[in-house]
C-alpha cells in the first residue's frame, strides 16, 4: 500500500505546538465558538436596498392604539396571520400601517399612514372571560420614521393594521448558541483601491427565546484598502466587550456606502468568545497548536492534527499480585485493559482477573505481539467493548467466569482442559458440521492496522492457492480492522493466524454437557469422544493397580492406541501409549503418572475418573477449541467449539 508520510507541525512555516501536562496552570484559554447561521454572508449597500417582502399580516379587528414621539402600541383581536410577527425574534425592522387622526394646526386629517419602525416586542392576553375568552396581541413599536408628521395627541383608530417585513439591506440578525463574555465579528471586503466599506454594527443580549434583554449597543466603522497600487480582499476582526456582561448576544449589520463591482462587504464568521483566566486541569494533558492561516486556499483540508503519545496507566505486580497506581508510560495491553477496567471504568478490582491477564503478556515471545497503541476518544463506546478492542490486538479474548472478566490467548495447548463422552454429554444437542470449502467461502485475509511511519491505514494480504499460502490479494478475504496495531510484527503474526486457521480448522460441533461444562471456558482445548465414532472409545475409570487400569467399557485394540485420562479434579494428562491386556478386555495398560483418581463408589465420589482412548490420528480428532460457552437452566452447558489446531505463538518465527 501506497502512502503519504504526514508533515511535522514543525517543519510547517509559522506553525507551533505547545503541550500543558497536568496540573499546569495555564494563564488564559481563549474559547470561541461560532456562530451557527453565519458563513460568508454578503451585505448589500443603500444602492441595492431591496423592497422584498418577507412575510405580511393586515387585520381590521383594531381595539387601541397609542402614539407617542416615536413609540407606538397596538392591541388587535390575536389572529394566525399575525403569529409570524408573534414568534420571530425581536427586534425586528418593519413597515406599519395604520389609519390615524392627525391633529394639525389647520384642521384634523383622518387618513391610511405607512412608516417604518422596529417591533420591539409582541405579548398576549385575552378579555378574562372563564368561557370562550377573546384574545389579543399587543405590538409594541419604536423607532418611527414616517414621511407625514403625527403630532403629540394623534389617534390610532380602529380600521386596519398591517406589519410587514422587508427583506431590506440589513443582514442579520444572527444568533450565538452559546453564551461569551465577548462577541468577535470577522469581516471580508474586496475593495479596489483606496475604496473603504463603511457599515453599522448593531447587537444585544437575547434570553432562550431570542428577545432582547439589554439595550442595543451600535458601532460604526470601516474596512479599507490603502493601496494606491492594486484592488485588494481585506480583512477586520471586531471584538466587543458589552456592558451587559456574560450572555448570549444577536448582532445586525448594515452597509451604509455604497456597493459596487469594487467594493464588497461580507460576514466571514462570528463568535461568541469566553476568556478563561488561569486554568488548570489536574488529570488531562492539554496541547495547544498554533498554524498560519491561508488567504485564498486553492484546496479545502481539514485540520486535524495527530500527536504520536505514549499512554501512561497503572499496572500490576504479577509476583506479589498487588496494584501499583502510579501512572507510568505503557504500551502493554495488559496495563491498557488493567488501566481501562479500574481507573476509566471504576470496576471493583475483584471482577477481573488480573493474574490470568499479566500470566498472558509475560508468556509472549515476543513484548511486540503484546503493544496495543490506541485513544478512545468516543465516550459512547461501551467499557466491554473497549476490553474487546484491547485484547483483540493481542490475539486474547476475554470471557466472563463466574463473575469475574478473565482471558485466554488464541494458542497452541499443551492439554486439554477437559474429556468429555457420552457420560457427561447430554445427545440431543450433539452435532458435527464440515466445510467443504473455506470457511465463509474465504480464500485469504486482510489485516488492517496503522503504519507508525505513515499514520495512514496499511494492510497485510495473504491468499491460499493450490500451491500454499501465498502474500497477495485474495478474491474474497476475511477482513479483520485491528485497531492499536501500530506494528507490522504485531499484524503480520496475526494474519498468519487467520489464514492457518482457515486451512486448518474447517470443523464446527455444538454439544450440550452435564455439570462438567462448567470447568471450562472459552480459547481452551478440549477433548470429546464421538458418540457415533466406534475408534474413538470412551468410558470411566473402575479400578488401578499400578500400570494397570480397569475399564467401565470393553476396548478393542486396532494398531498403536493412545490414552488420555482426568484426575480427581478433571484436569487430562497428555496422551500416553496404551498396550491391551492379556487378562481382560476391559481395561488396557498405560504408564499414566501417579495421579489423583476419581473412583465411583456412590456415596463419596460420583464423578469419576474419564478415559479416551484411541490411535494418534483419532486421538487428535478429538480435540476441539471452546469458542463460546453458554448456561442453562437446567444446570447444563452449551459449548460451541472449533476444530483445534496447533496455533504457534508466534508466526513471525
Amino acid at each position: 500500500m501506497c502512502a503519504t508520510p504526514e508533515s511535522s507541525l514543525g517543519s510547517i512555516a509559522g506553525a507551533s505546538y505547545q503541550f500543558y501536562p497536568p496540573g499546569t496552570v495555564i494563564p488564559e484559554i481563549i474559547q470561541g465558538f461560532e456562530f451557527d447561521d453565519v458563513d460568508g454572508q454578503e451585505v448589500l449597500g443603500p444602492n441595492e436596498d431591496n423592497s422584498e417582502q418577507v412575510a405580511t399580516a393586515t387585520t381590521n379587528d383594531v381595539v387601541s392604539g397609542t402614539i407617542t414621539g416615536t413609540s407606538a402600541a397596538v392591541k388587535i383581536v390575536q389572529s394566525p396571520d399575525f403569529d409570524y410577527f408573534f414568534d420571530i425574534p425581536k427586534p425586528l425592522p418593519v413597515q406599519v400601517t395604520v389609519n390615524v387622526t392627525r391633529h394639525l394646526a389647520s384642521g384634523d386629517v383622518t387618513e391610511d399612514v405607512t412608516f417604518s419602525a422596529s417591533l420591539d416586542s409582541a405579548t398576549e392576553s385575552d378579555d378574562g372571560a372563564v368561557i370562550d375568552p377573546v384574545n389579543y396581541f399587543t405590538f409594541q413599536l419604536s423607532s418611527i420614521n414616517s414621511p407625514v408628521e403625527i403630532p403629540a395627541g394623534s389617534t390610532i383608530n380602529n380600521t386596519i393594521f398591517t406589519l410587514t417585513e422587508n427583506k431590506g439591506n440589513i443582514s442579520g440578525p444572527y444568533f450565538a448558541a452559546i453564551e461569551g463574555d465577548e462577541l468577535w465579528v470577522h469581516l471580508q471586503a474586496q475593495l479596489g483601491k483606496r475604496e473603504g466599506a463603511d457599515f453599522l454594527l448593531e447587537y444585544w443580549a437575547v434570553n432562550d427565546n431570542n428577545d432582547r434583554i439589554s439595550p442595543t449597543y451600535s458601532y460604526s466603522s470601516y474596512v479599507f484598502n490603502a493601496s494606491d497600487s492594486r484592488a485588494d480582499y481585506i480583512y477586520g476582526t471586531f471584538k466587543f466587550t458589552p456592558q451587559y456582561g456574560k450572555a448570549r448576544y444577536a448582532f445586525q449589520l448594515r452597509k451604509t456606502n455604497n456597493s459596487s463591482d469594487s467594493n464588497l462587504l461580507q460576514i466571514a464568521e462570528a463568535h461568541s468568545v469566553t476568556r478563561r483566566q488561569n486554568v488548570t486541569y489536574p488529570n488531562d494533558t492539554l496541547v495547544k497548536v498554533t498554524v498560519r492561516a491561508t488567504e485564498q486556499a486553492t484546496g479545502s483540508r481539514d485540520r486535524k492534527y495527530n500527536a504520536l503519545v505514549t499512554r501512561h496507566t497503572i499496572s500490576y505486580d504479577i509476583n506479589t499480585r498487588t496494584f501499583d497506581y502510579t501512572l507510568r508510560p505503557s504500551r502493554s495491553f495488559a496495563d491498557a485493559v488493567a488501566h481501562e477496567w479500574l481507573v476509566i471504568g471504576k470496576q471493583p478490582a475483584d471482577t477481573i482477573d488480573l493474574y490470568e491477564l499479566y500470566s498472558i503478556y509475560q508468556s509472549l515471545p515476543d513484548p511486540r505481539l503484546g503493544y496495543f497503541d490506541y485513544t478512545f476518544d468516543d465516550e459512547d463506546v461501551s467499557l466491554g467493548n473497549r476490553i474487546e478492542t484491547i485484547c483483540n490486538a493481542a490475539r486474547v479474548i476475554a470471557y466472563w467466569d463466574d463473575g469475574v472478566l478473565t482471558f485466554a490467548r488464541d494458542e497452541r495447548k499443551e492439554y486439554p482442559s477437559a474429556v468429555f463422552n457420552r457420560a457427561n454429554i447430554v445427545a440431543d444437542e450433539y452435532k458435527i458440521s464440515y466445510d467443504m470449502t473455506m470457511p465463509g467461502g474465504y480464500d485469504g485475509v486482510e489485516i488492517e492496522y496503522v503504519s507508525p511511519r505513515t499514520n495512514k491505514k496499511t494492510y497485510i494480504r495473504y491468499r491460499i492457492t493450490d500451491t500454499g499460502i501465498v502474500e497477495q490479494s485474495a478474491l474474497s478475504p476475511l477482513k479483520i480492522s485491528l485497531s492499536g496495531c501500530r506494528n507490522e510484527y504485531q499484524a503480520r503474526d496475526r494474519a498468519l493466524l487467520e489464514v492457518n486457521r482457515l486451512i486448518s480448522s474447517r470443523m464446527k460441533m455444538n454439544m450440550k454437557t452435564l455439570a462438567d461444562g462448567e470447568y471450562v471456558s472459552p480459547g481452551e482445548m478440549i477433548v470429546v469422544a464421538d458418540t457415533y465414532d466406534t475408534n474413538q472409545q470412551a468410558g470411566y475409570i473402575v479400578a488401578r493397580n499400578g500400570n494397570n487400569f480397569d475399564t467401565s467399557e470393553q476396548i478393542n485394540f486396532a494398531g498403536d492406541m493412545y490414552v488420555r485420562v482426568t484426575d480427581s479434579i478433571g484436569n487430562s494428562t497428555d496422551k500416553i501409549r496404551a498396550y491391551p491386556r492379556t487378562d481382560t478386555k476391559f481395561g488396557f495398560t498405560a504408564a499414566v503418572p501417579n495421579i489423583t483418581l476419581n473412583i465411583f463408589d456412590g456415596y463419596n465420589v460420583q464423578s469419576p475418573s474419564r478415559y479416551v482412548i484411541a490411535t494418534t490420528a483419532e486421538m487428535e480428532a478429538m480435540r476441539w477449541r471452546v469458542s463460546d460457552k453458554k448456561p442453562n437452566s437446567d444446570g447444563t452447558f452449551s459449548l460451541t467449539c472449533d476444530e483445534y489446531f496447533d496455533a504457534k505463538l508466534d508466526y513471525n518465527v
